[in-house]
């Protein structure tokens, strides 16, 4: 083999996709990629997206004429020979009959279907947002288990190092053993909250991987970032109930059933009009097509009683689905504002966080480890001291994720990112 032909091989190799999934085939890392995964492989989402398609083509259809039929009479027909032939006895009469609703019925089930549609779209809008937000706080909780576990972690190395420091110390006498046995006891204490962590952790790659549609044990890649806070001008109360009343797909689904309803009850007042058959056709006598008939059919409504019942129920339907679209828009608004009021707050306690009590934290632990190597400070009040660092950066993370959990929740209500 020449050596042209093995550059040659190198190079195609090295162009070429690896075989098996790279890291970029590996969702986790932000949750955009989770959101792309989940918009092509939810089967939920598809589903949705189907029952909205059905019923869109359900809505064409609405508001058409039926079907006509063909109708075939034979007259005359001869005991002594019997046929139906229509050559040989009697007469046949054909006819084409299509039976065409009362006035205005039509259109009335036209807008029921359309409205239908509507009520279809709007459910893929709330189950897309549903999904979404379910992505989002799943992606959260990873992100918090994971980064609580990298602490977890930062504490036990501190730890073993500090009981390795307290031994030494024992064995020379400048130490007691019960400072030794208070850092053997945080070590073991430190590994039970690393089992529960990682718990939390296998959770969260299983809640993401269902949500995803893919195997429950199915690789994740460690979460790199939350995603970043929208701007200020957009995280306005104000501009969020204008946005929750444009673009919430409950309220609008809650519209759409308003209509629905409407042309259900629209076309409930027009059933005491008749509805029509017209035919036309011509009579056979022998093998001659001699003369033609036309035919009109028309209802009877006359039973009123019954008509008059299934007009109050689409009335009384149609007071219900209004007073459950007021009743969800007081509900949806009152949920905007409690998330509104819990992201503020998740954000000025991170920022109190950042501002004063992680350096006071920092600064105390840098004291007492100080005062601990010049035999100052006893063990106790150096681990009290690291771990009022460790629980100030939990806060934090915390408080980060809180945020991250009122803005998908926002977003569910309102139907979009902001």
């Amino acid at each position: 083999m020449g050596n042209g032909f093995r550059i040659f091989i190198c190079v195609l190799l090295m162009a070429s996709p690896a075989w098996g999934a790279g890291p970029a085939d590996v969702p986790g890392a932000s949750v955009q990629g989770l959101l792309e995964w989940l918009e092509r492989d939810s089967a939920e989402l598809s589903a949705a997206r189907h029952e909205a398609a059905a019923a869109q083509q359900q809505a064409e259809a609405a508001g058409t004429l039926p079907d006509p039929s063909v109708r075939i009479d034979w007259w005359d027909i001869s005991r002594n020979n019997p046929t139906l032939d229509p050559r040989m006895d009697g007469q046949t009469m054909y006819s084409v009959q299509q039976p065409i609703p009362g006035w205005g019925k039509r259109d009335a089930q036209k807008r029921a279907g359309e409205a239908d549609a509507a009520v279809a779209r709007e459910k893929q809008r709330a189950v897309t947002a549903e999904l979404r937000t379910q992505v989002k706080l799943a992606y959260a909780q990873y992100y918090q288990a994971y980064h609580a576990l990298q602490l977890n972690e930062e504490l036990g190395g501190f730890t073993d190092t500090v009981a390795q420091l307290a031994q030494s110390r024992y064995e020379t006498g400048l130490a007691s053993q019960q400072e030794m046995v208070r850092a053997q006891l945080e070590q073991s204490a430190l590994q039970t909250e690393r089992y529960g962590l990682q718990a939390e952790f296998s959770q969260s790659q299983a809640r993401i991987n269902a949500l995803l549609n893919r195997p429950a044990h199915a690789e994740l890649r460690e979460p790199a970032a939350l995603r970043p806070m929208p701007l200020t001008v957009v995280m306005n109360e104000t501009a969020l109930e204008q946005r929750l009343h444009d673009a919430s797909p409950e309220l609008a689904g809650q519209a759409a059933l308003v209509a629905s309803a409407e042309s259900n009850a629209d076309l409930a007042h027009r059933n005491l009009t008749p509805d029509f058959t017209v035919g036309f056709g011509p009579v056979q006598r022998g093998s001659t097509l001699s003369t033609w008939n036309a035919m009109l059919e028309f209802t009877l409504p006359l039973h009123h009683d019954t008509h008059h019942a299934h007009q109050h129920q689409a009335d009384e339907m149609l007071e219900a689905s209004r007073a459950r679209r007021q009743a969800t828009e007081v509900r949806v608004l009152g949920e905007l504002r409690e998330r509104y009021a819990a992201l503020q707050a998740a954000q000025q306690q991170e920022a109190l966080i950042v501002q004063r009590a992680l350096p006071l934290a920092d600064l105390a632990f840098r004291g007492a480890l100080a005062g601990y190597r010049n035999g100052r400070v006893d063990f106790s009040t150096l681990l009290e001291a690291k771990r009022q660092v460790q629980k100030t950066k939990l806060d934090q993370l915390n408080a980060q994720i809180a945020q991250q959990i009122n803005l998908a929740e926002i977003e569910r209500l309102i139907g979009e990112d902001l």
